[in-house]
């Protein structure tokens, strides 16, 4: 699976827009699915998902646990009726700092 870094952000989310950014690579013309998660290690959490997905996308780095635990967790709800995701995020454990937000993608 490729991993993209081209695309990371940081800085207080609410000044991000990553609503937007997300949009552009979930776009229904280019992508048949797609899933938002958070990790410590992208590169690492990109094995999980060879085979399901084909891109990751990293979005945004920050060291605040709370801050990508937050921005999951209200990505997840605003993309909750197209999104491949089975909680609305926020939980379980976290590696890092720092701490990434992504989106993983298969493609059409």
């Amino acid at each position: 699976m490729d991993v993209r870094w081209d695309s990371v952000r940081t800085g207080w989310p609410s000044h991000l827009n990553l609503q937007r950014i997300v949009s552009a690579f979930t776009r229904s013309d280019r992508v048949a699915t797609f899933k938002i998660g958070i990790c410590g290690d992208p590169e690492g959490r990109a094995t999980g998902y060879s085979g399901t997905y084909d891109e990751m996308v990293v979005l945004y780095e920050t060291w605040s646990e709370r801050f990508v635990r937050d921005t999951e967790r209200f990505l997840s709800d605003y993309y909750w009726d197209v999104c491949d995701n089975s909680i609305r995020g926020g939980g379980g454990r976290l590696s890092g700092p720092p701490y990434y937000l992504y989106v993983v993608l298969r493609r059409w």
